[in-house]
């Protein structure tokens, strides 16, 4: 890890920001009891490698912020300059023409992490928008660019496989980028429209025990299992399920409930997000919405509104999970 932190901190100062927690049990994908430390770089940064190394015996997942931060709380607000640039691919791969990561590190088999040096710091602001301009370009994880943004720190288990793969970094290049020059290569962003006209509304009570024999069995494996390899992220996956949903006229009520239902594999992404997890369904559900076009007419007797099944809902244990 020290190795990575030297690439992507350099000779810059502020605090560190590590986070750890443990699964419930081993390839559950949420994490409870999680905490977060901060130390001082580069003054401790040796402390921090002992405190990952410790978590991580003991069974922890541990994560570390991309950028260092001017004050021990991980808000963006606190984001200090950036010495290089990240994007977490979630299976998506650099594609012909985008400049090469100085750093790439393996999260699991098949996935990765990306990091682009820099030659000076930039602004986090600034930063910010070349980093989702980065995982735009490459069809990235759309919520693995932001500031605070937690990424697996190398040489420690990634404890969400059965396997518990190490967590390793395979590339690292001496090369480091102009920002204006990576401002050059990469495309613009597609233009959006108002936030408000994509979001969709968390219902105020969900709907349980939602029938999906409308959709089909592909579908259906989808939103039961997640993401096996079929989309090139989980944020595509979540996307092409709520369409699906949607197009066989689903109401967005029971969109809600599929989608943060622990039981069924599809959320893994919402749970990831932890308190952030609505917004980035309100997004995914409401491009999904008007991707779809007008409502069809719900047949009735579809679905049942009742006292909740074994694992469905939210419950009131805070839980997270981080890839």
């Amino acid at each position: 890890m020290s190795v990575l932190w030297e690439h992507i901190y350099g000779d810059l100062s502020g605090f560190v920001a590590v986070f750890t927690g443990a699964r419930a049990e081993p390839g559950s994908r949420r994490l409870t009891n999680y905490q977060s430390v901060y130390f001082e770089y580069p003054a401790e940064k040796d402390d921090a490698k002992r405190f990952c190394l410790r978590r991580s015996s003991e069974g922890c997942e541990v994560y570390f912020c991309g950028h260092l931060l001017n004050r021990r709380r991980r808000i963006k607000a606190n984001a200090a300059p950036l010495l290089a640039l990240y994007a977490d691919g979630d299976g998506a791969r650099v594609r012909d023409g985008m400049p090469e990561p100085t750093a790439v590190v393996q999260s699991s088999p098949g996935r990765e992490q990306f990091y682009w040096g820099l030659e000076s710091p930039m602004p986090p602001q600034e930063a910010e928008l070349l980093n989702r301009r980065l995982a735009f370009a490459m069809g990235a994880d759309e919520s693995g660019w932001d500031l605070t943004q937690l990424l697996r720190v190398p040489g420690t288990p990634n404890h969400k496989y059965p396997e518990a793969p190490i967590v390793k970094v395979v590339t690292l290049r001496e090369k480091r980028y102009d920002p204006e020059e990576l401002c050059a290569m990469l495309p613009p962003l597609p233009e959006r429209k108002p936030k408000s006209a994509d979001r969709s509304r968390k219902p105020w009570h969900l709907i349980q025990d939602v029938d999906l024999s409308r959709l089909s069995l592909r579908m259906r494996a989808l939103i039961v299992h997640g993401n096996r390899g079929e989309y090139p992220s989980r944020s595509h996956a979540d996307f092409a399920a709520c369409v699906a949903m949607f197009g066989a006229g689903y109401a967005e009520a029971e969109i809600w409930a599929v989608m943060t239902d622990p039981a069924n594999g599809i959320t893994e992404k919402f749970f990831e997000k932890g308190r952030h997890g609505e917004r980035y369904l309100a997004l995914t559900i409401g491009k999904a919405r008007a991707l779809a076009g007008p409502p069809r007419e719900k047949p009735r007797g579809s679905v049942r509104v009742g006292a909740p099944r074994v694992g469905a809902g939210i419950t009131g244990k805070v839980v997270i999970d981080l890839g």
